[in-house]
């Protein structure tokens, strides 16, 4: 190794010594995520009528590649079907977004939930009410962009709308 090849590495090592640190204190400071982020996948209430949009396809179960998606269902008296009972197993989950893509009525959606840690494996199999729960204020917008094409965009609830 040459004197010149230190020098060059010196100065590297100089220059970031002068910029600001881009550490996050993480537990206290959060980074914002992408709006494309796919967290864990939740299910989502219509905003309307507060009452979950799930008919109980099972396409969302059929898709899944890893069959973390497990679902039992019962006729309704104004929809059709609805699920007595959803869960998803999260640290099976790939968070790949095939159940979302396979939804109709676009019940499930991938949300920014990625904290999730637990001491006991059963804390981490999801039940309909705590996805539902995690869903609430989820939902979907069509939106027209500036070159005045309608698209349909996804709210999270840490979204800031600006018009």
């Amino acid at each position: 190794m040459s004197l010149y090849d230190r020098f060059k590495g010196f100065y590297v090592t100089l220059g970031e010594f002068f910029r600001p640190p881009t550490t996050v204190q993480y537990p206290h400071v959060k980074r914002r995520n992408p709006h494309r982020f796919r967290g864990l996948p939740v299910l989502v209430t219509d905003p309307e009528t507060g009452e979950e949009k799930c008919t109980a396809c099972g396409l969302c179960a059929t898709a899944c590649p890893n069959n973390v998606i497990n679902m039992t269902s019962e006729p309704h008296a104004t929809k059709g079907r609805h699920p007595v009972t959803y869960t998803i197993q999260a640290p099976r989950c790939l968070f790949c977004g095939l159940c979302v893509e396979a939804c109709p009525v676009k019940a499930i959606q991938m949300s920014h939930h990625f904290e999730l840690a637990a001491t006991n494996r059963d804390d981490l199999l999801y039940d309909k009410e705590r996805l539902l729960d995690l869903g609430r204020g989820i939902y979907d917008e069509i939106e027209q962009t500036s070159d005045g094409e309608w698209v349909e965009v996804t709210r999270y609830p840490d979204d800031e709308v600006t018009r």
